[in-house]
């Protein structure tokens, strides 16, 4: 859904939802109708209709404003028009290939990366035609803020978290990461909506993803564990906290990770996100488990 057409829509449920909440509450619904309401039941049930309209459309609403205000600068009718036909595949097409691009020419590990995303990770298979086509005829901007604010509109946060961390991952890819994908990820973060701390602690947990296996998943063989002092800082990065975290930081920090990350169904991207959201709080596990063992204020 185009971001303008997904603020008048989750707008007009808002306000709509709250209006009949004020009109049940006033009396106004019944009086209208001219219904018998003996104990109120009518407009209880009427408010608690549109209160519940209401509250389902508060964060889709606030995700459609903030990505039209991050959707800037306005595009020209040619990528409008290309962005309007994508499906959502498509659409993340364009992100991974804006984040492989970052550091041009786009490599074989690169490219060999979004392709295995785009084709393996949605409910609905994209066909490898489709997907040439799409290499054919690349996005005619490089507005990666943009396009991943369009992007966001109709995902909800455990999926853009997703979304990030396949761009982390496709920048990742070619082992040369720099300058050029760090800004690249920066624009797209904010695209998304995500915040700087967030971000940070999907882009560790996206490069131990990646450090554990390649990009298809598959485990690779496990060389000596590191030192005590390299496996507590790996650990305090992937939990975002400081050098200097105390126990009862660590603890904090945990709780609120576990609240934040714990894996939810992802109808949008599909069964293999909601493996890799399950992964992520694997990792964190992992990581609180690490620091507990050595001491986190070792």
């Amino acid at each position: 859904m185009p971001t303008d057409s997904a603020v008048h829509h989750w707008g007009g449920r808002l306000f709509g939802g709250l209006a009949l909440l004020a009109f049940a509450g006033s009396g106004g619904l019944v009086r209208v109708l001219r219904l018998a309401d003996p104990g109120g039941v009518v407009t209880l049930i009427a408010g608690m209709l549109g209160f519940a309209i209401a509250y389902r459309a508060i964060g889709p609403f606030a995700r459609a404003l903030g990505g039209q205000r991050r959707a800037q600068p306005t595009w020209n009718d040619a990528a409008r028009d290309a962005f309007a036909r994508a499906s959502l595949p498509r659409r993340i097409y364009y992100l991974l290939a804006s984040v492989a691009d970052a550091d041009a020419p786009i490599s074989q590990a690169e490219r060999n990366a979004v392709r295995h995303f785009v084709l393996e990770r949605f409910a609905d298979p994209v066909r490898a035609a489709d997907l040439q086509d799409w290499e054919a005829q690349p996005f005619p901007i490089h507005d990666r803020k943009g396009l991943a604010a369009r992007i966001a509109v109709g995902l909800d946060d455990a999926e853009l978290d997703s979304v990030f961390c396949w761009c982390c991952l496709v920048a990742f890819a070619d082992g040369r990461y720099g300058a050029a994908e760090h800004e690249a990820l920066q624009q797209i973060a904010k695209g998304l909506g995500i915040a700087a701390p967030r971000a940070r602690m999907l882009f560790h947990l996206a490069r131990a993803q990646f450090l554990r296996g390649d990009r298809r998943g598959e485990q690779r063989a496990r060389g000596p564990a590191p030192a005590p002092a390299e496996a507590r800082k790996q650990a305090l990065d992937e939990l975002g906290l400081p050098p200097d975290a105390t126990p009862a930081q660590l603890r904090k920090r945990h709780r609120e990770l576990v609240r934040k990350f714990h894996p939810d169904a992802q109808p949008h991207l599909g069964p293999a996100a909601l493996r890799e959201a399950t992964e992520r709080f694997t990792a964190i596990q992992r990581a609180y488990e690490t620091l507990t063992a050595i001491g986190a204020g070792a």
